[in-house]
């Protein structure tokens, strides 16, 4: 991994909780978000590059457990972080179909219309909107437990509950995310740099 790498993927950690809480207030706050219009497409940009930043987040929590952690746990980081990516990946495609949407319709009745079409497609609803989506989240709060220790309870702790919000009503998108920030900013720093060989060779030691 290079510099650059390191520091996007450190830079994830902030950016995509950050992303999320633009979202949620242009969506809470601006009028004319819920419809066609500047709003809407600025709202779910910031939406998708959110979601584009998890991913790498989680391939940073992922990291972190796999040079610091035992065997059982780097098996668990393995999986929770091909979960996690299952629900990015229908994540972006629900923030792509959101910005074609926005840009197509003229007006709320035809986004509807849009909308429509494209659930109707077998399969379309379950990949993309209420199941495979709810994968980043447990593959998220999965990853957070691999990582084990005492400073691990807090980011843990701040995700479920800033998850819980969200599942409560969107109207608390800006909560939710601002607790993720919480949770994941102090765990940058954990990221680590392959190129540090005292992490690496010291990792295998570890049976737990």
């Amino acid at each position: 991994m290079t510099d650059r790498a390191v520091r996007l993927t450190r830079l994830s950690y902030v950016a995509a909780p950050a992303l999320l809480v633009v979202y949620g207030s242009i969506r809470l706050l601006v009028e004319g978000s819920r419809e066609p219009g500047a709003a809407w497409i600025t709202g779910h940009l910031a939406f998708f590059g959110g979601v584009l930043f998890f991913g790498v987040l989680c391939g940073g929590l992922r990291r972190t457990v796999v040079v610091a952690a035992g065997a059982v746990r780097r098996r668990v980081a393995r999986v929770a972080w091909a979960v996690a990516l299952a629900g990015v990946g229908a994540a972006a495609v629900q923030a792509l179909i959101d910005l074609y949407v926005g840009f197509r319709a003229a007006d709320k009745p035809e986004m509807s219309e849009l909308f429509t079409r494209v659930q109707d497609v077998p399969g379309v609803l379950p990949v993309v909107y209420t199941v495979v989506p709810l994968f980043l989240y447990l593959g998220m709060i999965a990853l957070l437990a691999a990582l084990g220790g005492s400073g691990a309870v807090r980011p843990l702790v701040l995700f479920v509950l800033g998850t819980v919000a969200i599942a409560a009503n969107l109207n608390f998108l800006p909560l939710g995310g601002l607790c993720y920030l919480l949770a994941f900013a102090p765990l940058r720093h954990r990221v680590p740099d392959p190129r540090d060989r005292g992490a690496v060779i010291s990792s295998p030691t570890q049976v737990g």
